[in-house]
């Protein structure tokens, strides 16, 4: 098997699972409250803040091979963790677990596929190959979610999560199998290599960038944020049964509003995905405010397919042009400073939104957090419009393309 197809492997691989966000249910079942889960939720953003810089220097000074393994490790950890699960400090334990094991991951695979595809002389492919291994994940990911959703409502959760484990023991061997080419150490100290990556993240087009793909992404994540509670409630009450007992149609529903609009918006032509990734800071919040105006089942499953493939497009068009924009000896690194910036404002939003859903309930909270956003959204069009960023959003690398 050539290098390629084992990193599409991998990406699979890392990108299935038998749950999804409906482990939220599993929480739930489990007595847990909205807000503890939400507080949970904050402390695993906190161990990104925590962990992405220095994790991300393992994967510059150590190799990203290394990191990348180490991470895979981890997950497993976390899920032997979640197995077991009997109280609050567990769930804490598996959040900061598998929010570690994530840290070494994130950024270092993609710069190791970036570098070696470098390597190869094929780094004008990386849009190419990230698309077709995107792509492949989500194809599996729509067999694996509703396969484990149904699973769970007859058998329990004990089972798809144990199927998760062995997911990621065969990643783990996969992840070993592939060549790291000509790794370059940088010869600067740790703190100096840091401090070096700060300063690139905090170039005016790099870091107005990012700021846009975090502003993005907390809307994203205001819509998906309990989103299986409060479809599977809809459903329960039309259909006359539990949220125990919807756990098989929100699995179809995961694949609905997330693998095929995902798959979708990964392989949408670039003139499209432009638009997508343009609309999306005004969209998304718009959508999930729809979804709190007419709470039909059928309607929202809409509204989330539409979220789905707008933000889909919109994270692969950032993933790409975010790697064209760093240089190499410091991908890893300010891959994870950027992520470290995002998970400080997710942290602030799933502890005061989980709450905010034990006080208000999930629409109120939904209604109200979609309409501050949908005004943030608003003012950042603005200001790009008034060209008070420059072209610090535009996607440079479909132009020189």
């Amino acid at each position: 098997m050539d290098v390629l197809r084992r990193f599409k492997l991998l990406f699979i691989l890392i990108g299935t699972g038998f749950l999804g966000n409906l482990l939220v249910i599993y929480y739930l079942q489990k007595g847990f409250t909205y807000g503890q889960i939400g507080l949970v939720s904050a402390l695993s953003a906190l161990g990104f803040f925590l962990f992405e810089v220095p994790t991300g220097v393992v994967a510059d000074k150590v190799s990203r091979k290394t990191s990348v393994l180490i991470g895979i490790a981890l997950f497993s950890f976390g899920s032997v963790i979640l197995l077991f699960l009997r109280n609050f400090l567990m769930l804490v334990v598996y959040a900061l677990i598998s929010s570690l094991g994530a840290t070494f991951v994130s950024g270092s695979v993609q710069a190791w596929l970036f570098d070696d595809l470098k390597h190869l002389g094929m780094e004008g492919r990386f849009r190419e190959v990230m698309r077709d291994a995107k792509s492949l994940s989500l194809l599996v990911s729509a067999v694996t979610i509703p396969l484990g959703a149904f699973l769970a409502q007859f058998y329990g959760f004990t089972l798809p999560l144990a199927m998760t484990l062995a997911v990621e023991v065969l990643m783990f061997f996969v992840a070993f199998s592939i060549p790291e080419y000509e790794f370059k150490k940088p010869g600067v100290s740790y703190h100096l290599h840091v401090l070096g990556s700060a300063r690139e993240l905090l170039r005016r087009d790099i870091l107005w960038f990012v700021l846009f793909s975090i502003f993005v992404a907390l809307s994203m994540n205001q819509f998906r944020k309990f989103f299986e509670p409060y479809l599977g409630e809809m459903l329960a009450k039309n259909l006359g049964t539990t949220l125990m007992g919807s756990l098989g149609l929100l699995g179809v529903v995961e694949v609905l509003i997330k693998a095929l609009p995902k798959l979708l918006g990964v392989r949408m032509r670039d003139e499209w995905s432009r638009k997508a990734y343009e609309l999306a800071p005004i969209l998304t919040p718009f959508l999930t405010l729809l979804s709190t105006v007419y709470m039909n089942p059928l309607f929202v499953v809409f509204l989330g397919m539409v979220v789905a493939l707008v933000n889909a497009a919109f994270a692969f068009n950032f993933s790409v042009e975010f790697q064209h924009r760093i240089p190499s000896e410091k991908r890893a690194t300010i891959t994870s400073l950027n992520m470290m910036f995002s998970a400080i404002v997710m942290a602030v939003f799933y502890t005061l939104y989980g709450f905010a859903v034990d006080w208000l309930g999930l629409r109120k909270a939904r209604l109200a957090f979609a309409v501050l956003l949908l005004g943030m959204g608003v003012a950042l069009k603005v200001i790009q419009a008034l060209g008070v960023i420059g072209d610090a959003l535009e996607l440079r690398h479909l132009a020189e393309d």
